[in-house]
């Protein structure tokens, strides 16, 4: 599953190392969900809450087209690029994390996280209608830069050290 580039358990540590980096110090990505009426993919950006697991936290409203597509089916993908908007960003390094999300019962539990990451959320974090979801990796394709990527498991992922 690796590319030549990543050959070996050295790479792959390296690249989720790298990949837990990228994504633990990104502020919001492009959330991919998939149409309940035909399955299409339908992309939006949203603010992320990046756990040091590799999976994130996103708070999301009840109106909002991202949100009923997970309701109706719970996989997404969320690509983070934090230099989407450059001249060379094909050249950056980037994530796209694939797994599936869930509803956070305990809106206590990521709420001053959440509000720490985003602290504009505060005009909103206490509407009934928003709830967090928990988008948990099942793996992550990593691209390093030119040459260099991966997918990575979600075992390689939990088997870096959060230090």
């Amino acid at each position: 599953m690796m590319e030549a580039s990543s050959h070996g358990e050295g790479g792959r540590a390296a690249l989720a190392r790298e990949a837990l980096e990228l994504i633990a110090s990104s502020p919001r990505g492009v959330l991919c969900t998939l149409l309940p009426e035909g399955g299409e993919p339908y992309g939006s950006l949203v603010d992320i809450l990046p756990l040091p697991d590799g999976d994130v936290v996103l708070f999301l409203s009840g109106l909002a087209e991202h949100r009923k597509n997970l309701d109706a089916d719970s996989r997404g993908s969320l690509l983070i690029g934090p230099a989407i908007g450059s001249p060379d960003a094909l050249t950056q390094p980037r994530a796209t994390i694939v797994g599936s999300a869930e509803r956070v019962a305990d809106r206590e539990e990521f709420r001053d996280l959440y509000l720490a990451a985003h602290p504009a959320s505060s005009a909103f974090i206490d509407f009934p209608d928003f709830a967090f979801y928990r988008l948990r990796a099942d793996r992550v394709r990593y691209i390093a830069g030119f040459g260099r990527m991966g997918w990575i498991p979600k075992d390689a992922l939990t088997a870096q050290d959060p230090e």
